[in-house]
């Protein structure tokens, strides 16, 4: 039996500093930054430990493979990211800085998540934004990381619910 697992890269293993210049700044820019910054690796992001400690069992089932021609690895990893170059290599510089080797990794620049979620079959998925949740929920199950900028309340709902207290506080 083996155990699928697959991540989002971007405030799921990485930090989302790289996101926040693409919602703030937009596609243009971020991939200006990423060129730029191609070969500095990102910061932990909020599953970061999870995942160098699942890292950590693939290199003791690839040490047991090499000296155990007929062990067969149980724990398969996927980083599934709508990044593409020449934002990819900012990912391959994090991965090699942290010393971790992933089964597979899709780079998708658009394509839609569920079609290799379809053909990889993780049993668990890890992202952060809602969009990419509610269109592959039905292919495979799916954790909601709700952290970084992807998930921040957008300015009205903050103006609504300060506007909502100050009228409670003028009705006491």
């Amino acid at each position: 039996m083996e155990l699928r697992i697959s991540f989002d890269f971007d405030a799921v293993v990485a930090d989302d500093s790289a996101e926040a210049v693409f919602k703030k700044s937009g596609l243009e820019a971020f991939q200006e930054a990423e060129r730029e910054l191609a070969t500095q690796p990102l910061e932990s992001g909020s599953l970061a430990r999870f995942f160098q400690e699942i890292a950590r069992l693939q290199s003791f089932e690839r040490e047991r493979r090499a000296n155990d021609a007929g062990y067969v690895p149980r724990l398969r990893t996927a980083i599934v990211t709508a990044r593409n170059a020449p934002a990819h290599k900012r990912v391959v510089s994090t991965l090699r800085e942290w010393g971790i080797e992933v089964d597979e990794v899709f780079f998708l620049g658009g394509i839609d998540k569920k079609r290799v979620l379809e053909e990889f079959q993780p049993h668990i998925f890890f992202d952060d934004q809602l969009q990419h949740i509610e269109g592959t929920a039905d292919v495979t199950p799916i954790v909601h990381v709700p952290f970084g900028v992807a998930n921040a309340p957008k300015p009205e709902l903050i103006a609504e619910a300060f506007a909502e207290h100050r009228r409670r506080q003028s009705n006491e």
